[in-house]
């Protein structure tokens, strides 16, 4: 009876495997960052990567931006995506450690795009999806170490990193369900919106009372950490609170974070001639958002690739 659990079990899991590249058009992206990476590496100069989730994914035109900072500074470039959807700032830590560092290849300029909740070294921990899809062999034990904060959290990460069948089980449920329901992938891609646009708006509330002592102070050692390491390859670095339909506060101790680390920092937040008319929902930018803030973006990198001058808050 166990040899033949073991062997169903073993004929699941190369199932799994087969079919893991393919679950989704974000698994698509995850499982070709490898190729992604490479491509960019033999890129045109100067070479930026667009690093973020969701928003970034929707809200630049990666063709126009290449584009417009090629015509800016009168020479070549090449714009790269990372956009897993739904990461945060833990994600890109060990995303790019593992893509990036441990194959020894940097762009030369990254541009992080993130709204409040992103960046704090509170933001929720996914241990099933960080360990299956953004750790390596290398980095694995200390993610389990310093990301898992109980026994439950550190099993779930090492299955998930090993066993496709485990890892993907959410993407797996997924599949079947859309195949089975009729507009099921449509509906709850619908619902997944409303609930980002009301994370959304729930972090900003959360910083509008940010003064009430009953609101624990938010730590940004994961942010700072993510900035050392571009530091330390030579990679310039800007980051860009996103603009929303409603407006938000940026956390003064996460701007402190950026600038004293000798990154730069573009505010994104309120761009001329935006309005809720150019998001597609309560959260990602539609497509003349995506255009009004490629062209602000284009010309913010464009300045500083041609001139080196700072960019400021």
């Amino acid at each position: 009876m166990a040899v033949v659990f073991a062997a169903a079990f073993l004929l699941l899991e190369i199932v799994a495997r087969i079919l893991a590249p393919t679950l989704d058009y974000d698994r698509v992206h995850i499982h070709a960052l490898p190729r992604i990476v490479e491509e960019m590496n033999e890129g045109e100069q100067p070479r930026v990567v667009l690093l973020g989730n969701s928003l970034l994914m929707h809200g630049v035109d990666g063709e126009l931006l290449e584009e417009e900072i090629s015509h800016a500074i009168s020479g070549p470039c090449s714009v790269t995506k990372i956009t897993p959807v739904g990461t945060a700032i833990r994600d890109w830590n060990y995303l790019y450690d593992t893509y990036f560092t441990e194959k020894n290849t940097h762009p030369d300029v990254v541009v992080v795009g993130f709204v409040a909740h992103h960046i704090p070294d509170q933001y929720e921990l996914k241990m099933r999806r960080l360990a299956r899809h953004f750790c390596s062999l290398h980095n694995l034990w200390d993610c389990l170490q310093q990301e898992g904060p109980t026994f439950d959290d550190k099993a779930v990460g090492a299955l998930s990193h090993f066993s496709a069948l485990y890892g993907d089980q959410p993407e797996h449920h997924w599949g079947v369900s859309s195949f089975t329901i009729p507009e099921f992938g449509r509906s709850v891609r619908k619902i997944n919106n409303i609930l980002d646009g009301e994370a959304g708006r729930k972090a900003r509330e959360n910083a509008e009372r940010g003064s009430s002592s009953a609101l624990s102070p938010k730590t940004y050692q994961k942010l700072a950490h993510l900035i050392e390491t571009f530091r330390k390859h030579g990679v310039k670095a800007c980051f860009v609170p996103m603009p929303q339909p409603e407006s938000w506060d940026f956390d003064p101790s996460a701007a402190e974070v950026i600038i004293d680390n000798e990154a730069l920092l573009l505010d994104g937040r309120t761009i001329k001639g935006m309005t809720e008319a150019d998001f597609s929902d309560g959260y990602h930018l539609g497509e003349t958002g995506t255009k009004r803030f490629t062209l602000f973006l284009a010309e913010a990198l464009a300045k500083e690739l041609s001139t080196g001058t700072t960019l400021s808050p």
